[in-house]
């Protein structure tokens, strides 16, 4: 009976909650992975969209460099790069949008709900996929247009790491917005145009395809309360050598208000 009492208090024991709870974020990231990886059509749109707008973009807007208020000796190229790196994390939300709304449709979250798991747990899952995505996006976007369009990275390696600690906060306001926006609806093509609707303002409304002395003043007020603008900014000095700390600090703040007023709104109850 001794032996058999030593042998037992010999084995470790192990916080139960939480491994279990780490082993299901892992499983639940993994899924998101595996979903996005089975629509290649999806993926490849949601990886090759942003450099097609940015081709777009600075060809057509790149009249915009004449003006007075433009930044002088700045390459249109260089101005937009930044802009789109936000933008792309902006339209990519949309996804994590849709991918809420078929998890209620398929009837996933009500068999999480069955199980010992945080319920927070799926959505945090969702915006750790659209991370690494960001980051993939992001490495292309600039790799292409480096490539293709003449674009030049004026920073160090200090402004790299700043406009990463941005993107990936911007990617997990935007997850945690439209991720909601999923969950409230539930249904992927009313989620689609909820999130359009919301995309456009986010957007347009922003110092992203244009400095703000150029726009409204009504505008440059709904600008300068916008994440997309401080995210825009602070990129955009990341890219041309002058980010200062608190405009990293500026947009990172701007994007956890925004995630701490979105995780404030309560979640629809069957």
């Amino acid at each position: 009976m001794s032996a058999l009492t030593v042998q037992r208090s010999s084995v470790p024991v192990v916080p139960t909650d939480q491994a279990s709870t780490v082993v299901q974020l892992i499983a639940l990231v993994g899924r998101s992975l595996r979903t996005t990886a089975r629509v290649p059509q999806l993926l490849m749109f949601s990886l090759t969209m942003p450099l097609a707008m940015l081709v777009l973009f600075s060809q057509v807007f790149r009249s915009v460099e004449a003006a007075p208020d433009f930044p002088a000796g700045v390459a249109y190229i260089d101005f937009i790069t930044p802009a789109m790196l936000a933008v792309a994390t902006v339209m990519a939300g949309t996804n994590v949008g849709v991918a809420a709304a078929i998890d209620h449709t398929n009837g996933l979250h009500d068999r999480f709900r069955t199980l010992a798991m945080p319920r927070a747990l799926p959505g945090i899952a969702r915006t750790i996929n659209e991370v690494l995505f960001t980051i993939a996006r992001a490495v292309l976007l600039v790799g292409a247009a480096a490539l293709l369009l003449g674009f030049r990275f004026h920073g160090d390696a200090l402004d790299a790491a700043s406009a990463l600690v941005v993107l990936v906060a911007l990617a997990g306001a935007m997850s945690a917005l439209f991720g909601r926006i999923g969950d409230h609806l539930r249904r992927p093509d009313v989620v689609q145009f909820a999130g359009m609707m919301l995309m456009m303002p986010l957007m347009f409304v922003s110092s992203a395809f244009a400095p703000l002395d150029t726009m409204p003043r009504w505008m440059r007020v709904l600008a300068n309360g916008n994440p997309v603008s401080h995210a825009t900014d602070a990129l955009r000095g990341a890219v041309l050598g002058t980010s200062t700390g608190g405009d990293v600090l500026t947009a990172a703040l701007a994007a956890a208000v925004m995630w701490a007023v979105v995780v404030a709104v309560p979640a629809r109850r069957r």
